[in-house]
């Protein structure tokens, strides 16, 4: 078997951390497989090559994802006749789009992974979305609710369409950081410094509850255009010595190892299926998350789900702390759940979706 993997761009991200780990893990099983970086761009680009995995830097631009860059769909036919995948496999929008048109008359069978459950505004998206799965053989969703958009914006073809819950590596665990961690209480937000992640909203709650909660700190894991605005507001409330910024990482899963208390806090306005909190749940802290977070699915009894709300997001945090027996049980319940969230279990599906794709035996569950 013969499998291309087409991403716009090798970023830091979680749509990017699943992919590294499929790779390491496809690695160790001698599986033939390839990774193309339609852009050439990313910071973690540089993390796929010192671990020698297969990636081919398409372009050495973002402006060569353009929608209207038909030189990029015929590099990508190019690479596709001469790899011969039978097997596509593509995540982001761009990859979806110049990888169901470059397979246009090819024979390799076309998977459409979609990570999230954002509806494109710009029209002529929204009409190549609509359109192109017509050349999608199988869509994959990451979770339940991103599954209903892409149903209802996506797939007027009528495909069959999968959900597959993402998945986290345990080795990653048993990594080392150089970040010191003292005894505190720690509040976690982890990911890109964007609007959608509600950060600000985590911050403010914070500072209304740091009399309440003496020990404690918050960390701020990640990078992204909003990390000034991030910084002034922790300046504007006085809680430059109770909230560090971490800035990008690549050893999450070993700092989350060695918190002994603590919670993840994800009150965004919208997610796919965050790794950020299976991680968190295999290391055993809880998570409080917006009802936007589709990790819920799986994980509520893991986790406190509460309104996009300082005050309410502070009433949590307080709740979580205090309650020894209710943070017992959640991190208990975290922990049971994420076990069966593995990288391993991950690609046992995936490379038994890809053979029933082959010999067109696809299985009948809609949830893998």
């Amino acid at each position: 078997m013969k499998i291309a993997y087409v991403l716009g761009g090798l970023p830091f991200g979680g749509i990017e951390n699943l992919m590294f780990d499929i790779a390491k893990e496809l690695k160790s099983r001698n599986v033939n497989f390839k990774i193309i970086n339609l852009s050439g761009t990313g910071v973690k680009t540089k993390e796929f090559l010192e671990e020698n995995l297969p990636v081919v830097n398409l372009g050495n631009s973002l402006k060569e994802i353009k929608t209207f860059r038909i030189d990029t769909a015929l590099k990508l036919r190019k690479f596709f006749k001469d790899y011969k995948p039978q097997i596509v496999h593509s995540m982001h929008f761009s990859a979806d789009y110049f990888s169901r048109l470059a397979a246009i008359n090819l024979k390799s069978k076309v998977i459409t992974h979609i990570h999230n459950v954002k509806v494109e505004k710009r029209l002529e998206r929204k009409i190549a979305n609509k359109l192109l799965s017509y050349r999608t053989n199988v869509f994959l969703s990451v979770s339940k609710e991103v599954y209903k958009m892409v149903e209802k914006e996506h797939n007027i073809a009528q495909k069959p369409h999968y959900v597959l819950y993402n998945a986290i590596n345990p080795r990653k665990f048993k990594e080392k950081t150089d970040i010191k961690l003292e005894d505190h209480f720690y509040l976690l937000c982890i990911g890109r410094f964007r609007k959608v992640k509600n950060f600000d909203i985590a911050i403010k709650a914070y500072s209304l509850v740091t009399s309440q909660i003496p020990n404690s700190k918050m960390l701020l894991i990640g990078d992204g255009k909003d990390r000034e605005k991030l910084e002034n507001l922790v300046k504007k409330l006085n809680l430059q010595e109770k909230v560090e910024f971490l800035g990008y990482r690549n050893d999450i899963p070993a700092i989350l190892k060695k918190i002994k208390r603590g919670v993840l806090l994800m009150p965004s306005s919208y997610e796919g299926f965050p790794i950020t909190h299976i991680e968190a749940m295999y290391a055993g802290i809880p998570a409080i998350i917006s009802p936007f977070v589709p990790s819920k699915e799986i994980a509520s009894s893991a986790s406190l789900i509460t309104p996009i709300d300082e005050k309410e997001l502070a009433k949590s945090i307080v709740k979580i702390y205090k309650d020894k027996k209710l943070y017992e049980k959640l991190s208990s319940e975290a922990k049971r759940i994420a076990s069966n969230l593995t990288i391993e279990k991950y690609t046992d599906k995936l490379l038994k979706l890809y053979e029933s794709l082959i010999n067109d035996n696809l299985p009948k569950e809609q949830v893998l």
